[in-house]
């Protein structure tokens, strides 16, 4: 079950939390003991196999899955998939448009007359796009080029945490805010809480949102250049590594898809305005779904060598992304939908107290 903040947890945290009793010192022996006893079970060494075994995971019980270490990926490793954009799958390429086309008048890059023409979807570009990825070298993620030559990317873990923290906001868990008492233009203000520092906010404006009224075609473009200038560690930190590339990159951090979803629920306040019709972030689509991204963070743990010693540590995001990404190979549908017509109370459960 997911608490009110995204502190990441620590290994001794999740073994007591299962009631297993534990040393002073989690050593190799205490380790080799747990994997004897069947509290941890290896997951085996490919990406179907993991996504296998955690959909099957009893979330209820005292196991854990445990990854080998070929599954670990190091911050210098992660931060130069995402920051190359190597990691991640580029929805907007020649193949998945041509796909689109059925082969006809396909551009260089993504334009708005083709997106109008062909009344594009992002799920549509993300459903693609992911079919022609190997399931054993999954994206952690995805992007793609806007007409201004501007990257838009972000990750699987994000996009989860973005829409549970909208969810959050409903119970009063979460806070954030739509600053504007009204849109200018497309752009909205908008100051949203820190996920991970208390009392510390953010206020930055969401530019070019894809605010149209029913019918208007414009509806499959204007989500393409779709755009922030969060000071959010996670997004502008990577935003300025960034800058050193010849064409900038807007990463959407969880904080900034909440937003984007807080500005949704704003505007639909206000039927007169023009509405969002396209969310370009994928949500979840079922318990299931969300169920198996609790597994990865809380019920899921690896096995790394330290100085020649055994050590266990959490999933990375990086990890548990690539997971999720080949969840998504698998099959897509199963793991995201695109509006948030339904109940999504799934998204957030807190413990009781």
């Amino acid at each position: 079950m997911r608490e009110k903040n995204f502190r990441k947890p620590r290994v001794r945290e999740l073994l007591e939390t299962r009631g297993i009793e534990l040393p002073k010192k989690i050593n190799e022996k205490f380790i080799l003991k747990l994997i004897d006893s069947g509290i941890l079970i290896p997951v085996g060494s490919s990406y179907k196999g993991a996504v296998e075994f955690i959909d099957n995971l009893n979330f209820s019980d005292r196991s854990f899955a445990l990854f080998p270490s070929k599954f670990k990926v190091s911050k210098e490793e992660s931060d130069y998939g995402i920051k190359s954009l190597e990691a991640l799958v580029k929805i907007d390429s020649q193949q998945t448009l041509r796909h689109i086309s059925k082969g006809k008048d396909i551009p260089f890059s993504l334009t708005k007359e083709f997106a109008e023409q062909h009344r594009i979807w992002p799920y549509t570009l993300i459903r693609q796009a992911i079919k022609y990825m190997d399931v054993e070298k999954p994206p952690v993620g995805f992007y793609w080029v806007g007409t201004d030559n501007h990257f838009r990317a972000t990750t699987w873990i994000r996009a989860v945490a973005g829409a549970e923290m909208q969810v959050m906001k409903g119970k009063g868990d979460f806070k954030g805010e739509v600053i504007d008492k009204r849109p200018y233009a497309r752009n909205l203000k908008v100051r949203v809480s820190s996920r991970t520092e208390e009392g510390e906010k953010y206020e930055f404006t969401l530019t070019r949102l894809p605010m149209h009224k029913r019918g208007d075609i414009r509806q499959y473009s204007d989500w393409i250049n779709l755009g922030h200038d969060s000071a959010d560690p996670d997004a502008s930190y990577r935003g300025e590594e960034h800058e050193r590339r010849k064409h900038p990159v807007c990463f959407w951090s969880a904080s900034t898809i909440f937003s984007f979803y807080d500005a949704m629920s704003f505007v639909r306040q206000h039927p007169r305005w023009m509405q969002f019709r396209i969310n370009p972030f994928p949500i979840p689509t079922n318990e299931k779904m969300i169920d198996f991204v609790d597994k990865l963070r809380l019920k899921s743990l690896i096995l790394n060598e330290e100085n020649g010693k055994l050590k266990l540590e959490i999933l990375s995001k990086t990890v548990i992304d690539e997971v999720i990404g080949a969840r998504t190979i698998l099959s897509y549908d199963n793991c995201w939908h695109h509006w948030g017509k339904k109940n999504l109370s799934y998204l957030y459960r807190p413990q009781k107290s």
